[in-house]
């Protein structure tokens, strides 16, 4: 009789192991997309969005609930995008910033040392390239709601990616520090804070978040698919929110290697831009559904 139980036992053991991994088959942590990015599953629940404290765009704070999705560990690099332009056609990037402190109205950044790294993100991509890029990826773009809760890492009650120190802890990411201040002589950085990059650093430069996401703070810009509405988060939806229905710019997040202002840096802190600027401090990542 004992040694029945012990294979009923046995047996039960194996069929709910079974399960277990069936589950886990189905929800894996990550996956790798058509464009050979890792993404990263973020769990579905709520987390607080906002900041009563800061911008008037950022407030109020409010709780939002997403469903699960999966966001790339990294921001796309000018190698995956290389890849895409050349199974597409669709043309290179082209757009405008400042080069060696003067500011190039016809900037190429595949041409300039400085950007064109293949473990560099890319720049000077517009919402629209962005957008083509993500539908050849079989992905999308990540909403404003997802991309905040991605960059909180399951912070709570945080003001920056990292916490809430500032002057930021040694190399958090790469902002406006004294490196950029040898290049660009009269620009607003941080004192005695050294990222050692004055441009766009390679993805995965600096430590991940507490999902394992990189670069979730500086380096680049990214743009959401949401268009921009300053009051939004007045009536914004608690769940799944997709940004309003229409508007004149798109957001972006993150902030970018060109920026110093604690405020700036709030995880919270919203930005937008116009959809057809391509500049050489904005990229992107990309969403996917579970």
């Amino acid at each position: 009789m004992r040694y029945i139980i012990i294979i009923v036992l046995l047996v039960n053991f194996i069929i709910v192991g079974c399960l277990l991994a069936q589950k886990d088959a189905k929800s894996p942590k990550t996956i790798i997309g058509k464009d050979s990015g890792e993404m990263i599953l973020i769990p579905a629940g709520e987390f607080q969005m906002g900041n009563d404290k800061g911008f008037g765009n950022e407030k109020p704070a409010h709780t939002v609930y997403l469903d699960d999705f999966y966001i790339d560990k990294y921001a796309v690099t000018n190698a995956q995008y290389k890849k895409f332009v050349k199974a597409t056609g669709h043309r290179e990037p082209k757009g405008s910033g400042p080069v060696n402190g003067e500011w190039k109205d016809e900037f190429k950044p595949w041409a300039d040392p400085n950007f064109n790294k293949d473990d560099q993100p890319v720049v000077c991509v517009t919402w629209a390239d962005a957008k083509a890029y993500a539908e050849w990826a079989g992905k999308r773009l990540p909403t404003e709601a997802e991309w905040e809760k991605s960059a909180r890492g399951g912070l709570v009650g945080k003001k920056y990616v990292w916490g809430d120190e500032f002057p930021p802890p040694y190399k958090v990411g790469n902002l406006a520090d004294v490196s950029l201040s040898k290049v660009f002589k009269d620009w607003e950085t941080i004192r005695n804070y050294d990222d050692g990059y004055v441009y766009p650093a390679p993805v995965g430069s600096f430590k991940p978040n507490g999902y394992g996401l990189y670069g979730m703070a500086g380096n680049v810009w990214e743009w959401c698919a949401d268009w921009y509405g300053k009051s939004y988060y007045e009536n914004s939806p608690k769940h799944n929110p997709k940004g309003p229905s229409s508007g004149k710019s798109r957001v972006v997040r993150g902030i970018s290697w060109c920026l110093s202002k604690p405020n700036y840096l709030n995880v919270s802190f919203r930005y937008s831009i116009h959809p057809d600027h391509a500049l050489n401090y904005v990229g992107f990542r990309c969403a996917k559904d579970k």
